[in-house]
Protein backbone atom coordinates (compact mmCIF):
# COMPACT_ATOMS: atom_id res chain seq x y z
CA UNK A 1 0.00 0.00 0.00
CA UNK A 2 1.23 3.46 -0.89
CA UNK A 3 2.14 5.92 1.86
CA UNK A 4 2.13 9.53 0.68
CA UNK A 5 4.52 12.14 1.98
CA UNK A 6 2.60 14.76 3.92
CA UNK A 7 -0.44 14.91 6.18
CA UNK A 8 -4.20 14.33 6.08
CA UNK A 9 -7.19 16.65 6.46
CA UNK A 10 -10.40 15.08 7.79
CA UNK A 11 -13.61 17.12 7.87
CA UNK A 12 -16.11 16.39 10.63
CA UNK A 13 -13.41 14.58 12.55
CA UNK A 14 -14.44 15.21 16.13
CA UNK A 15 -16.57 12.11 16.65
CA UNK A 16 -18.09 8.99 15.13
CA UNK A 17 -16.68 7.90 11.79
CA UNK A 18 -14.56 11.04 11.54
CA UNK A 19 -12.72 10.34 14.79
CA UNK A 20 -12.20 6.69 13.80
CA UNK A 21 -10.77 7.81 10.45
CA UNK A 22 -8.40 10.21 12.23
CA UNK A 23 -7.16 7.40 14.47
CA UNK A 24 -6.66 5.02 11.55
CA UNK A 25 -4.79 7.54 9.40
CA UNK A 26 -2.58 8.39 12.37
CA UNK A 27 -1.85 4.67 12.76
CA UNK A 28 -0.94 4.69 9.07
CA UNK A 29 1.66 7.37 9.74
CA UNK A 30 -0.10 10.65 8.92
CA UNK A 31 -0.33 13.79 10.99
CA UNK A 32 -3.94 14.98 10.98
CA UNK A 33 -5.77 18.26 10.56
CA UNK A 34 -9.10 17.58 12.27
CA UNK A 35 -11.96 19.85 11.27
CA UNK A 36 -14.86 20.45 13.65
CA UNK A 37 -17.72 22.95 13.83
CA UNK A 38 -19.01 23.76 17.32
CA UNK A 39 -17.11 25.10 20.29
CA UNK A 40 -18.35 22.09 22.27
CA UNK A 41 -16.52 19.78 19.86
CA UNK A 42 -13.17 21.42 20.57
CA UNK A 43 -12.76 19.35 23.75
CA UNK A 44 -13.44 16.15 21.79
CA UNK A 45 -10.73 17.07 19.29
CA UNK A 46 -8.27 17.88 22.05
CA UNK A 47 -8.97 14.51 23.71
CA UNK A 48 -8.54 12.78 20.35
CA UNK A 49 -5.27 14.65 19.79
CA UNK A 50 -3.89 13.54 23.16
CA UNK A 51 -4.87 9.93 22.44
CA UNK A 52 -3.26 9.96 18.99
CA UNK A 53 -0.09 11.63 20.28
CA UNK A 54 0.30 9.02 23.00
CA UNK A 55 -0.61 5.96 20.93
CA UNK A 56 0.69 6.81 17.47
CA UNK A 57 3.15 9.69 18.06
CA UNK A 58 1.38 11.82 15.42
CA UNK A 59 0.18 15.42 15.62
CA UNK A 60 -3.47 16.49 15.41
CA UNK A 61 -4.16 20.11 14.50
CA UNK A 62 -7.69 21.32 15.36
CA UNK A 63 -9.30 23.40 12.58
CA UNK A 64 -12.66 24.92 13.39
CA UNK A 65 -15.02 25.80 10.57
CA UNK A 66 -18.43 25.12 9.10
CA UNK A 67 -17.39 23.45 5.84
CA UNK A 68 -20.78 24.24 4.31
CA UNK A 69 -19.30 27.74 3.86
CA UNK A 70 -16.53 28.33 1.35
CA UNK A 71 -14.70 30.87 3.49
CA UNK A 72 -14.63 28.46 6.41
CA UNK A 73 -13.19 25.77 4.13
CA UNK A 74 -10.52 28.23 3.08
CA UNK A 75 -9.73 28.90 6.73
CA UNK A 76 -9.41 25.16 7.43
CA UNK A 77 -6.94 24.73 4.57
CA UNK A 78 -5.02 27.86 5.55
CA UNK A 79 -4.82 26.57 9.14
CA UNK A 80 -3.48 23.27 7.84
CA UNK A 81 -0.82 24.88 5.65
CA UNK A 82 0.28 27.25 8.42
CA UNK A 83 0.64 24.43 10.95
CA UNK A 84 1.99 21.54 8.88
CA UNK A 85 3.14 23.02 5.58
CA UNK A 86 1.95 22.70 2.02
CA UNK A 87 2.31 18.94 1.59
CA UNK A 88 -1.35 17.95 1.82
CA UNK A 89 -1.31 14.23 1.05
CA UNK A 90 -4.83 13.10 1.93
CA UNK A 91 -8.27 14.72 2.10
CA UNK A 92 -11.22 12.86 3.60
CA UNK A 93 -14.54 14.63 3.04
CA UNK A 94 -16.42 13.10 5.95
CA UNK A 95 -18.62 15.89 7.37
CA UNK A 96 -22.29 15.04 7.05
CA UNK A 97 -25.75 15.74 8.44
CA UNK A 98 -29.24 14.46 7.72
CA UNK A 99 -32.88 15.40 8.21
CA UNK A 100 -35.38 12.57 8.64
CA UNK A 101 -38.60 13.90 7.18
CA UNK A 102 -40.51 13.73 3.94
CA UNK A 103 -39.36 16.27 1.40
CA UNK A 104 -42.62 18.23 1.64
CA UNK A 105 -41.88 18.77 5.33
CA UNK A 106 -38.28 19.96 4.88
CA UNK A 107 -37.72 23.62 5.62
CA UNK A 108 -35.49 25.59 3.31
CA UNK A 109 -33.02 25.80 6.19
CA UNK A 110 -33.00 21.98 6.36
CA UNK A 111 -32.36 21.68 2.64
CA UNK A 112 -29.61 24.28 2.57
CA UNK A 113 -27.86 22.78 5.62
CA UNK A 114 -27.83 19.24 4.21
CA UNK A 115 -26.80 20.33 0.71
CA UNK A 116 -24.11 22.62 2.09
CA UNK A 117 -22.57 20.17 4.56
CA UNK A 118 -22.83 16.98 2.52
CA UNK A 119 -22.20 18.15 -1.04
CA UNK A 120 -20.93 21.71 -1.37
CA UNK A 121 -18.36 21.17 1.37
CA UNK A 122 -16.82 18.33 -0.63
CA UNK A 123 -16.65 20.48 -3.75
CA UNK A 124 -15.17 23.40 -1.81
CA UNK A 125 -12.55 21.30 -0.04
CA UNK A 126 -11.46 19.54 -3.23
CA UNK A 127 -11.14 22.87 -5.03
CA UNK A 128 -8.96 24.23 -2.24
CA UNK A 129 -6.62 21.27 -1.70
CA UNK A 130 -6.10 20.29 -5.34
CA UNK A 131 -3.57 23.08 -6.07
CA UNK A 132 -1.39 21.73 -3.24
CA UNK A 133 -1.69 18.16 -4.51
CA UNK A 134 -1.09 19.19 -8.12
CA UNK A 135 2.15 20.95 -7.18
CA UNK A 136 3.51 17.72 -5.68
CA UNK A 137 1.91 15.52 -8.36
CA UNK A 138 0.47 13.26 -5.67
CA UNK A 139 -2.50 12.93 -3.38
CA UNK A 140 -5.49 10.83 -2.38
CA UNK A 141 -9.03 12.16 -1.86
CA UNK A 142 -11.70 10.02 -0.22
CA UNK A 143 -15.34 11.12 -0.17
CA UNK A 144 -17.59 9.53 2.45
CA UNK A 145 -20.91 8.90 0.73
CA UNK A 146 -23.58 6.33 1.66
CA UNK A 147 -25.64 3.43 0.36
CA UNK A 148 -28.33 6.12 0.35
CA UNK A 149 -26.52 7.42 -2.72
CA UNK A 150 -26.94 4.02 -4.35
CA UNK A 151 -30.49 2.98 -3.42
CA UNK A 152 -32.29 5.92 -1.76
CA UNK A 153 -33.83 6.07 1.73
CA UNK A 154 -37.41 6.95 2.62
CA UNK A 155 -37.69 10.30 4.46
CA UNK A 156 -34.10 11.27 3.57
CA UNK A 157 -34.48 12.54 0.01
CA UNK A 158 -32.21 15.56 0.41
CA UNK A 159 -29.55 13.49 2.15
CA UNK A 160 -29.60 10.82 -0.55
CA UNK A 161 -29.41 13.48 -3.26
CA UNK A 162 -26.20 14.83 -1.74
CA UNK A 163 -24.66 11.36 -1.60
CA UNK A 164 -25.48 10.70 -5.26
CA UNK A 165 -23.81 14.04 -5.95
CA UNK A 166 -20.68 13.06 -4.04
CA UNK A 167 -20.47 9.84 -6.03
CA UNK A 168 -20.65 11.92 -9.20
CA UNK A 169 -17.97 14.27 -7.90
CA UNK A 170 -15.78 11.25 -7.19
CA UNK A 171 -16.06 9.81 -10.69
CA UNK A 172 -15.72 13.07 -12.61
CA UNK A 173 -12.88 14.47 -10.51
CA UNK A 174 -10.95 11.20 -10.72
CA UNK A 175 -10.70 11.70 -14.48
CA UNK A 176 -9.76 15.35 -14.11
CA UNK A 177 -7.21 14.95 -11.34
CA UNK A 178 -5.63 11.66 -12.38
CA UNK A 179 -3.16 13.18 -14.85
CA UNK A 180 -1.90 15.33 -11.95
CA UNK A 181 -1.12 12.29 -9.80
CA UNK A 182 -4.22 12.61 -7.62
CA UNK A 183 -6.61 9.71 -7.02
CA UNK A 184 -10.24 10.28 -6.00
CA UNK A 185 -12.44 7.54 -4.53
CA UNK A 186 -15.49 7.20 -2.32
CA UNK A 187 -16.44 4.97 0.60
CA UNK A 188 -20.20 4.42 0.88
CA UNK A 189 -21.07 3.04 4.33
CA UNK A 190 -24.12 0.99 5.11
CA UNK A 191 -25.82 1.37 8.48
CA UNK A 192 -23.16 2.48 10.96
CA UNK A 193 -23.80 2.94 14.67
CA UNK A 194 -22.81 6.56 15.43
CA UNK A 195 -24.23 9.53 17.32
CA UNK A 196 -26.09 10.53 14.15
CA UNK A 197 -27.81 7.15 13.73
CA UNK A 198 -28.64 6.57 17.41
CA UNK A 199 -31.77 8.70 16.94
CA UNK A 200 -32.93 5.96 14.57
CA UNK A 201 -32.23 3.18 17.09
CA UNK A 202 -35.64 1.48 16.62
CA UNK A 203 -34.48 0.52 13.11
CA UNK A 204 -31.26 -1.16 14.29
CA UNK A 205 -32.64 -4.69 14.48
CA UNK A 206 -34.33 -4.48 11.08
CA UNK A 207 -31.01 -3.43 9.51
CA UNK A 208 -29.22 -6.24 11.34
CA UNK A 209 -31.80 -8.75 10.13
CA UNK A 210 -31.41 -7.49 6.54
CA UNK A 211 -27.65 -8.09 6.62
CA UNK A 212 -26.65 -11.54 5.30
CA UNK A 213 -23.92 -11.62 7.95
CA UNK A 214 -26.19 -10.25 10.70
CA UNK A 215 -24.08 -7.19 11.47
CA UNK A 216 -24.37 -3.48 12.02
CA UNK A 217 -21.31 -1.45 11.16
CA UNK A 218 -18.95 0.34 13.54
CA UNK A 219 -16.99 3.50 12.69
CA UNK A 220 -13.80 1.43 12.69
CA UNK A 221 -15.10 -0.64 9.76
CA UNK A 222 -15.32 2.52 7.69
CA UNK A 223 -11.94 3.78 8.90
CA UNK A 224 -10.35 0.52 7.71
CA UNK A 225 -11.93 0.98 4.28
CA UNK A 226 -10.68 4.57 4.08
CA UNK A 227 -7.18 3.43 4.98
CA UNK A 228 -7.26 0.87 2.18
CA UNK A 229 -8.56 3.35 -0.40
CA UNK A 230 -6.02 6.01 0.57
CA UNK A 231 -3.15 3.65 -0.17
CA UNK A 232 -4.60 1.62 -3.06
CA UNK A 233 -2.54 3.21 -5.83
CA UNK A 234 -4.27 1.36 -8.70
CA UNK A 235 -7.73 2.52 -7.60
CA UNK A 236 -9.42 5.76 -8.66
CA UNK A 237 -12.95 6.84 -9.51
CA UNK A 238 -14.42 3.99 -7.48
CA UNK A 239 -17.19 3.82 -4.90
CA UNK A 240 -16.61 0.96 -2.48
CA UNK A 241 -19.33 0.09 0.00
CA UNK A 242 -18.74 -1.60 3.37
CA UNK A 243 -22.40 -2.27 4.16
CA UNK A 244 -22.73 -5.76 5.64
CA UNK A 245 -24.49 -6.97 2.53
CA UNK A 246 -27.42 -4.53 2.73
CA UNK A 247 -26.61 -3.65 -0.88
CA UNK A 248 -25.10 -6.40 -3.01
Amino acid sequence: MKKYDGYAIVTGGARGMGAAICRQLAADGYDIVCNYVSDSSRAKVETLAAEIAEKYKRRVIPAQGNVAKYEDCRRVVDTAAAALGEQIAVLVNNAGVTVRAELVDHTMEDIERVLGTNLMAGIYMCKLVLPYMYRQNAGSIVNITSIGGMTGFVRQTTYCTTKWGMNGLTKALAKEAGPHGVRVNAVAPGFIVTDMTLENKPAFESYRAASPIGMLGDPEHIAEAVSYVVGAEFMTGQVISPNGGLVI
